[in-house]
């Protein structure tokens, strides 16, 4: 590997690291008051569009045991973000709720990374928002050409990229029912 791929893989991984350990990590103190963890945002965005799952399930979307996925929905329930109730059918799986305070949770998160990613894009031209983003997909699929593990992404994304979505085109199929926006026509 020659000393520009070096460069490359290593800016990637300070830049994700950036983004995924400072960037949402503020973005998340600032909209919970420091009350929610990175786990819980997690589960709260999962159930914004889905809310049957077995425990185990959660746990292993996100990458944690049973039990560390049962407390973390017992903070939400204690939180009163999110009600819980067995399902009669099965008593392995949970009826999840996300309830209003959940969701203004999921909107004031929302607006605050709106708002820090605009005043990131503010630096720069269309054009080279262009090229960003030509890079950052060819990035993403080639990362992803031998990785098959992308649904907690797209669980947690509902298919809110649209046609756009880089993992759509690398996966097959995006593991969420796609929103249907103004401006992004189903596929």
């Amino acid at each position: 590997m020659d000393r520009v791929d070096q460069q490359v893989g290593q800016n990637i991984r300070i830049l994700a690291q950036v983004i995924t350990e400072i960037c949402q990590h503020h973005t998340l103190e600032e909209a919970s008051e420091g009350v929610v963890t990175d786990n819980q945002l997690k589960i709260l965005k999962i159930l914004k569009h889905h809310s049957d799952f077995a425990v185990g399930e959660i746990g292993r979307l996100l990458r944690i045991s049973s039990a560390a996925a049962s407390k973390n929905i017992e903070r939400l329930v204690q939180l009163e973000m999110v009600s819980r109730q067995r399902l009669a059918d099965d008593r392995r799986r949970f009826h999840l709720e996300l309830l209003p305070s959940g969701i203004e949770l999921l909107d004031r998160y929302d607006q605050i990374s709106s708002a820090k990613l605009q005043n990131l894009m503010n630096h720069f031209e269309t054009a080279e928002k262009e090229v960003l983003l030509d890079l950052l997909r060819r990035v993403i699929r080639f990362t992803l050409a031998d990785e098959k593990d992308a649904e907690l992404v797209c669980l947690q994304c509902a298919g809110r990229c649209g046609e756009d979505c880089v993992l759509d085109e690398s996966q097959g199929s995006c593991h969420a029912p796609k929103e249907v926006d103004d401006h992004v026509q189903p596929s």
